[in-house]
């Protein structure tokens, strides 16, 4: 799978980017997952007020905080026959326990936009009601989220192997 990730430092981005992954078109075969906000069946003005209500905590605001990530998890065409959405909600979840544990996040499977599956995950840019930045390095990143991902998906999911990433990729003369 390839991890990419974006980061957005603008309260507007808490519905603009709510309003885009919660896009009806794409929600028919999917679903939605949410890690502390409250209520079933919230409308999108809701789950975005939940996470600016979070954003409110925040123990050092500065102008340019980051308040929103957006990272999306992407898979190879060739592996969409095996990918239900049992399996999408298991890399979900275990990417959100890896990444952030305590964000406040609202992840989504996205089946028609592209010519391959993939899923959105929305992280708040600080731990729930701590106030604490959920920000991580890119090496941090890569040790502690990427490639344990990997392993977790080699070893459940050995059917995804197309969708393997080589770290270390040899240079090609």
């Amino acid at each position: 799978m390839i991890i990419k990730s974006k980061s957005y430092k603008h309260n507007k981005a808490f519905k603009t980017v709510v309003d885009y992954v919660l896009r009806e078109a794409e929600l028919e075969d999917s679903f939605v997952l949410t890690k502390f906000i409250k209520g079933k069946e919230l409308s999108k003005a809701e789950i975005s007020k939940q996470f600016l209500q979070n954003e409110q905590y925040r123990v050092n605001p500065r102008k340019n905080n980051v308040k929103l990530f957006m990272e999306i998890l992407s898979f190879k065409k060739e592996n969409a026959k095996d990918l239900d959405n049992n399996k999408l909600k298991k890399i979900a979840r275990h990417y959100l326990k890896l990444r952030s544990p305590l964000s406040v996040a609202l992840v989504t499977a996205h089946k028609k936009e592209k010519d391959h599956i993939h899923l959105h995950i929305l992280l708040s840019g600080v731990a729930y009601r701590t106030g604490k930045s959920v920000r991580i390095s890119r090496d941090d990143f890569k040790e502690k989220v990427k490639i344990p991902m990997e392993i977790f998906q080699k070893k459940h999911f050995p059917e995804l192997e197309l969708s393997a990433i080589n770290h270390n990729p040899s240079k090609k003369k």
